[in-house]
């Protein structure tokens, strides 16, 4: 039975593995300007961002319906994607940490490209990006213009669907203080070019299919059913943690020490790379000129025949391999595959399909050698990439009086590609293969590098290549070609598209350690010495001085009494600190936080604490980036016994959510000191909510009646900046009282805790209830450490 579990994925992007595939598509770079308001905004985003599921789903109706209607597209399967990237600058920006990954990189590691970028000087040499392809003729990506911190991928079937998706994305953007840098087009060509670039050759004919994802073929191990000679190649090779190919250099993959946050992601390639329709053409027949003055052609050869031999596929996707003599018009030879050059064709010397050609150069199948020692195809397994790109601009015309379809207009291929391995995929292929006169290597003449996308590259290669054929005499024959560029790069970025659990994760300012995974038979926990934000911490109700801890999807129980400040390398009773006394397990352990993967903030209901065995609580926790809340119950004894009293629940029954920006997400609770409860009889308190604008708080109370307990808005939103003790701090996650530090001398000190940090802050009993702070910030690890 074949495992398809992939297709099920909820986690994963949508775009990485099943692929958008529509016909209109934008890339909107994004450059962010307030870290909190952009947080505000992934939040927002992230319900909408397509899942492999949802998109994996919708291609294979799709599928279905087009051959039950002979292959036209249906037209009532209509579909909007967005995916979502970061690059290294966002994700510092968007965290906040100025050395975000430097610890994992290593030198050569695909980690270091990521932080690198392709516009470092070292990697655009190596890449070929030199003389008009420099990033100094670049319209994004390099230093002239503004850093980009997102790309934004918004793909759909229609111009309209386009349109109003991007009208949607540009408003949000625009209201979290974003600016878009750039907008990239990309377009299916109209009419009979559909499919094609703008050389005029059928594009993404020979993408890999994927182990877990597409049907193997009973009859052919390791290859797709649907897609006869497709090899399967394994996840890994396109998301972050999943298994590679064996052949795969584990090095520049990093899988050592890349973060477990970056897993079930992908790194993403964009590349804006103009092509000269004209350039080629002439250059095509010039160099066709040549081989027929040297005899090394007939002379009735055309330029479609020798055209098809730089590209390895005639115009319609079909391998000159197999119709070496003329393009065939089976269309279904244009989505041939099932073809190397070893087996079959017998053609290691590229004397029907040039060593150079684009084919052999960007994925050189079985027929690859070195030394005389043919090459296992699982060595080329791990440099395959997955591309997702479309051409932008009008097709060339120089019949047309239309300026768009003019030479000078701005016409090539947004090139997308997804991969696990910077530097062993996208860069190994066009370093080490497309540029690399010398690949294949041991050569007696260097085949040269691949023409369609070369060319004489500065410092790189000459632009010659060996072109091998048979002279009428029957013997062999080299004959040098020379080509020049006539693709050229005008952008360039490396971006990571995370999960959708790091995206929420983003999105909380909470990407500063290790991901707890969750989910059936998953058990795992946080190292006990990572720095972790907290999400909410609980007394227990009946030990002085314990708490529960809620800490990235783990429970614990902790100590912060004498018994366990002694058990403690440091600290005393004025510099407390936590001891972790028991790990409870993920937060499904508790049966009261059943679907809860995503915990943000605790209330004790104030009037229900030690109440007929048992205390109360209102469990405040996002589903699909919208957040809710639950009423659950815990006895008051060990086994403590969590049970949930009610489904989850609308913020929107809380009056006191109202105000002049209404809540969408609560972060924390704060009791008024001498509000527990007030002179009204009502409990008060400070609640602080995240908004487009960062976090506020705001005050409110809580009235005594039954389970409706009334509550109400009594002072409306403040910045944190009103509070002198939480200077510095943009995010507060939770608040926990230090024991027997409530009201000494007038004072009630507070642990609180943001992001992967925490502090001391003493709060004056009564009046303004002014603040302080009684220490400085230390790290999350610090304070519920291990004996």
């Amino acid at each position: 039975m074949n495992d398809l579990s992939l297709r099920q994925d909820t986690e994963i992007q949508g775009d990485i593995i099943a692929g958008f595939k529509k016909d209109y598509v934008r890339l909107l770079l994004l450059q962010f300007g307030n870290a909190m308001a952009a947080r505000s905004w992934l939040e927002r985003i992230t319900p909408k961002i397509a899942t492999t599921q949802q998109v994996a789903a919708f291609n294979q109706e799709f599928s279905k319906a087009r051959k039950s209607s002979g292959g036209d597209d249906p037209a009532t399967l209509k579909a909007t994607w967005l995916g979502l990237s970061f690059t290294y600058q966002g994700l510092r920006f968007l965290t906040g940490q100025a050395d975000l990954l430097h610890a994992e990189a290593k030198t050569g590691d695909t980690l270091e490209a990521f932080i690198q970028g392709p516009a470092d000087p070292g990697r655009v040499e190596a890449l070929g990006d030199t003389d008009d392809s420099a990033p100094g003729f670049w319209v994004f990506g390099d230093t002239n213009h503004p850093a980009v911190h997102a790309v934004l991928t918004v793909a759909s079937d229609t111009q309209n669907g386009l349109k109003a998706a991007l009208d949607e994305q540009r408003l949000a953007a625009g209201q979290a203080g974003a600016m878009i840098v750039f907008e990239q087009e990309g377009v299916a060509l109209p009419g009979a070019k559909r499919g094609k670039e703008h050389f005029g050759f059928k594009d993404g004919v020979s993408e890999p299919a994927v182990a877990g994802f597409d049907e193997e073929d009973p009859n052919r191990r390791g290859f797709a059913k649907e897609h006869p000679g497709t090899r399967l190649i394994p996840a890994g090779e396109f998301v972050v943690g999943k298994p590679l190919a064996p052949e795969h250099d584990k090095g520049t993959a990093a899988t050592a020490t890349i973060p477990s946050w970056m897993h079930n992601g992908s790194f993403q390639v964009v590349r804006r790379l103009e092509q000269d329709v004209a350039g080629w053409w002439a250059q095509v027949d010039a160099q066709l000129r040549r081989l027929k003055d040297l005899k090394a052609v007939p002379e009735d050869t055309k330029r479609d025949w020798f055209a098809a031999r730089l590209v390895g596929r005639w115009r319609n996707g079909a391998p000159v391999c197999k119709h070496p003599d003329r393009q065939p018009d089976d269309p279904g030879a244009a989505a041939d595959n099932d073809f190397d050059f070893l087996h079959g064709t017998d053609d290691p010397d590229g004397l029907t399909t040039p060593l150079f050609s684009h084919l052999r150069k960007t994925n050189p199948r079985a027929g690859l050698a070195a030394g005389g020692t043919p090459v296992d195809e699982r060595f080329i397994d791990a440099r395959r990439i997955m591309r997702r790109g479309a051409p932008y601009g009008q097709p060339f015309d120089p019949t047309s009086d239309l300026p768009d379809n003019g030479p000078d207009a701005p016409r090539g291929l947004m090139f997308v590609c997804y991969q696990a391995d910077l530097v062993g995929q996208f860069e190994f292929i066009q370093v080490d293969w497309i540029n690399d006169a010398d690949f294949p290597p041991g050569r007696e003449n260097k085949p040269g590098p691949d023409p369609m996308v070369s060319g004489q590259l500065a410092t790189v290669n000459d632009g010659r290549v060996s072109y091998e054929g048979t002279a009428p005499s029957g013997e062999r024959q080299t004959t040098t070609l020379d080509f020049k560029p006539f693709v050229r790069t005008r952008g360039a970025l490396y971006a990571f598209t995370p999960s959708i659990s790091t995206l929420r994760l983003l999105a909380q300012g909470r990407l500063t350690g290790a991901v707890t995974e969750t989910g059936p038979g998953v058990t795992t926990q946080p190292p006990q010495s990572q720095n972790l934000p907290m999400d909410a911490v609980i007394p227990l109700p009946d030990v002085e001085g314990g708490a529960w801890t809620f800490q990235q999807g783990a429970i614990r129980v902790i100590g912060t009494g004498g018994t366990e400040i002694r058990q403690l390398t440091t600290g005393d009773v004025g510099d407390r600190t936590a001891l972790v006394v028991k790990n409870v397990g993920p937060y499904p352990t508790w049966p009261a936080l059943k679907g809860v993967t995503q915990l943000d903030t605790i209330l004790p209901v104030p009037d229900e604490q030690r109440v007929n065995g048992k205390s109360s609580y209102w469990v405040f926790h996002t589903v699909g980036g919208q957040q809710v809340y639950r009423y659950v119950t815990i006895a008051d004894t060990d086994p403590y016994t969590p049970q949930t009293a009610g489904e989850d629940l609308p913020l929107s029954r809380w009056a006191s959510f109202g105000g002049s920006s209404p809540v969408t997400h609560v972060d924390a609770f704060l009791p008024f000191p001498d509000g527990q409860p007030g002179s009204d009889g009502t409990y008060w308190y400070w609640m602080f909510h995240t908004t487009p604008v960062g976090q506020r708080h705001r005050v409110i109370s809580i009235g005594r009646s039954g389970q409706a307990h009334p509550d109400r808005l009594r002072r409306d939103d403040r910045k944190l900046t009103a509070w002198q003790s939480l200077e510095g701090v943009t995010r507060v996650d939770a608040f926990h009282p230090v024991p027997g530090r409530q009201n000494a001398g007038g004072l009630h000190w507070y642990w609180v805790f943001h992001q992967d940090q925490y502090r001391v802050i003493a709060i004056t009993h009564g009046g303004d209830h002014t603040d302080d702070v009684l220490r400085d910030d230390r790290p999350t690890a610090v304070w519920s450490r291990q004996a």
